[in-house]
């Protein structure tokens, strides 16, 4: 009996443990997907991995949606229109928030070059929620912050 349930257990645990080891891989990718996406300026593709419904803040006064419509101003503007776009990660969490959201707390650099032609860097971070609706990961909030430079 006591070797049935040693059985059991690692059984069990072995069918858990992938499930947990995915989530940050997963993330990770629809993370870099969004890099890429937005980089190429292909719009589609960036709305693609988020939900209709999603409530997005990016930096920028004004810069909020609620919906797709929305999203797709923002993200023509931000990833079609900015010049020399490079967007890396350069830190990333992920929690589960039970089976089917992932809270993310990310940290993004992100390149462009100025109407001067000199580069321009920006330091992000990037609250979000993440929703697996019809099997794929999809954002449901979007929070990006610059923060306030530190004092001189």
């Amino acid at each position: 009996m006591r070797s049935a349930v040693a059985l059991w257990m690692i059984l069990a645990g072995a069918l858990a443990a992938p499930a947990l080891a995915d989530v940050p891989v997963e993330v990770r990718a629809h993370e870099e997907a969004f890099a890429r996406a937005c980089q190429a300026g292909d719009v589609a593709s960036v709305l693609a991995l988020y939900a209709d419904d999603a409530r997005v803040v990016w930096p920028g006064q004004g810069e909020e949606s609620k919906d797709k419509t929305g999203l797709e101003k923002l993200a023509t503007r931000f990833c079609k229109e900015t010049k020399g776009l490079k967007l890396t990660i350069t830190s990333l969490e992920a929690k589960s928030l039970g089976t089917d959201h992932i809270g993310v707390l990310g940290h993004w650099e992100i390149t462009s070059i100025g109407t001067d032609g000199k580069p321009i860097v920006a330091q992000m971070r990037a609250t979000e929620v993440l929703e697996r609706r019809g099997g794929k990961l999809q954002y449901v909030f979007d929070h990006g912050s610059v923060g306030v430079p530190p004092a001189p």
